[in-house]
C-alpha cells in the first residue's frame, strides 16, 4: 500500500545528497557463517514485517512511498571479502560515502567474510525516514531470534500496488531538496528549520569504534550517583578533548544532540512505546577534572530525568525482535529539530541476551550514522550482552578515540572505588 511521505520524512530525505550522502550504517558481527543466499532467503520470510522497505519515493513536492515494481531482495544484498589493506572501519567510511540508488528502496545489506578468523560481518545501511518507529521498523529488528534458527519459510507473498495519482506534472520530479525550494511556505512545503543547514559540499569522515564493559559503567554510576548514561556522555566527551589536544585545538564546550526516549500516553501504541524528542546540552570538554565533568554532565541531565516522561532502559531492552536498529534510525533523524549542534550521541541499549541471524550467532553490534549539516562528530553507542560499543564519525582524526575513553573509564573507575 503507497503513503504520503509526511513533511517530516521529506525535510530528512533532503539531507541526502549526492555529495554529502546521509544515511546510517548498523553492524553485525557474526559468528559460525552466513551466505548470500541464506541471508536473502531470511529477508524474504520476513520483510513483510518491515514494508517500507520495499518502497521507493516518487514524486516531488507531492511525494509517495510507492512499491518498487522492479522490486527484488537480492538486488539489495551482496557479499564481498574485507579487502586485505582495510580495516572494518576504513572500509564502512568509504561505502557511507556511496549514495544508496533512489530508483529503488534506499537500502543495501553487505556480508563482509575475513572481518577477522572465522568472524563474517553483516552491513547493513537505510537512510533512516524509513523508519518512523511507529508503523514503521528496521528490517534488522525483525530477522534475528532468541535462538538458532535454520529452518526458513516461504517467502512473504507480495504484490506491488500501483502508485496514487500524483498528477503527469510530478512525474520526472526527485529531488526533495530541489523540492523543498521551490515550495517552501506551500502545503507540501518542509519545514523551514528542518532544511535550511543542509550542507552540499562534501566532508570526508573517518570512522572509529571503541567497546566497553557494561559492569564497568555500572561500577562508575554506582560510584558517583548517575546514571550510566552519564557516565557514556562522560566517555563522549573525553573522547573529544582528546582530539582537540592532538590536533591542537582550543578546548572549546560544544553542542550536543542527544535524543532521549520519552513517555507519552498519545505514542503508547506505537512500535517502540515512546517517542525520541530531541535533547541539547553543552559537553565539557574544557573542564580539566574528569569527575568534574562527569558531576557536570550528571548535573544537565538530571533536570530531564526529573521531569518524570523519560523511559526507563529495560523498557527500550525488552521491546520485540532486536530493536537497536530502530532505535537508532529514529534518533538520527532527531536533526531535523533543526537547532544547531556539533555533537550528535545516540545512546540505544540493546538486548544482554545472545540474538541469532539464522544458525549464525551475532558475537558484537555498532551502529554508526554519517554526519550532516555543521555536525563534527557524531557518536552511536549500542549496549549488547554485556559490551557497550561506542562508534565514532568525525570530519577530523580519530586516531586516539579508544585509548582516550579508555583512559577517562579507568579514571572514573579508581576515583568511584
Amino acid at each position: 500500500m503507497s503513503e504520503f511521505v509526511s513533511v517530516t520524512e521529506a525535510a530528512l530525505l533532503a539531507r541526502d545528497q549526492p555529495t554529502q550522502p546521509w544515511q546510517q550504517a548498523f553492524v553485525l558481527l557474526l559468528a559460525g557463517g552466513l551466505s548470500r543466499a541464506e541471508l536473502i532467503a531470511r529477508i524474504g520470510e520476513r520483510i513483510g514485517y518491515a514494508p517500507r522497505f520495499r518502497r521507493r519515493v516518487e514524486g516531488w513536492p507531492i511525494a509517495a512511498w510507492v512499491d518498487d515494481p522492479t522490486f527484488s531482495v537480492a538486488g539489495h544484498v551482496r557479499q564481498q571479502r574485507l579487502p586485505a589493506d582495510q580495516t572494518l572501519e576504513q572500509w564502512l567510511a568509504d561505502l557511507l560515502t556511496d549514495p544508496l540508488d533512489d530508483e529503488h528502496p534506499l537500502w543495501q545489506a553487505v556480508l563482509l567474510d575475513e572481518v577477522a578468523p572465522g568472524q563474517q560481518a553483516l552491513v547493513f545501511r537505510c537512510h533512516p525516514a524509513l523508519v518512523d518507529g511507529y508503523d514503521h521498523v528496521h528490517l534488522l529488528q525483525e530477522l534475528l531470534d532468541e535462538r538458532p534458527t535454520a529452518q526458513i519459510g516461504p517467502e512473504s507473498s507480495w504484490e506491488p500496488q500501483p502508485a496514487p495519482g500524483l498528477g503527469a506534472a510530478l512525474a520526472g520530479l526527485r529531488d526533495p531538496l530541489q523540492a523543498a525550494q521551490g515550495v517552501a511556505g506551500g502545503l507540501f512545503g518542509l519545514v523551514e528549520n528542518a532544511v535550511r543547514t543542509v550542507t552540499l559540499a562534501g566532508r570526508s569522515a573517518q570512522l572509529a569504534v571503541a567497546e566497553v564493559e557494561l559492569a564497568a559503567l555500572k561500577v562508575v554510576r554506582n560510584g558517583f550517583a548517575c546514571t550510566v548514561h552519564d557516565v557514556v556522555l562522560a566517555l563522549v566527551t573525553a573522547g573529544l578533548r582528546g582530539q582537540a589536544r592532538r590536533l591542537g585545538r582550543t578546548l572549546t564546550d560544544p553542542v550536543a544532540l542527544v535524543p532521549l526516549a520519552v513517555s507519552e500516553p498519545a505514542v503508547l501504541e506505537s512500535a517502540i512505546g515512546c517517542r525520541i524528542a530531541p535533547s541539547w546540552l553543552s559537553l565539557p570538554v574544557s573542564e580539566a577534572s574528569a569527575v568534574e565533568r562527569l558531576s557536570a554532565i550528571a548535573t544537565l541531565t538530571r533536570v530531564r530525568a526529573d521531569s518524570g516522561h523519560s523511559v526507563r532502559v529495560p523498557e527500550l531492552v525488552e521491546l520485540a525482535g532486536f530493536a537497536p536498529p530502530t532505535l537508532h534510525a529514529v534518533t538520527a533523524g532527531s536533526v531535523g529539530a533543526g537547532r544547531a549542534h556539533q555533537v550528535l550521541v545516540a545512546d540505544v541499549p540493546g538486548p544482554q541476551r545472545a540474538r541469532y541471524l539464522g544458525t549464525a550467532l551475532v558475537e558484537e553490534v555498532f551502529g554508526c550514522t554519517s554526519l550532516t549539516d555543521a555536525e563534527e562528530l557524531s557518536v552511536a553507542v549500542t549496549s549488547y550482552r554485556g559490551r557497550v560499543s561506542l562508534a565514532a564519525m568525525s570530519t577530523r582524526a580519530l586516531d586516539g578515540w579508544a585509548d582516550d575513553l579508555a583512559a577517562e573509564l579507568s579514571t572514573l573507575l579508581k576515583e568511584a572505588r
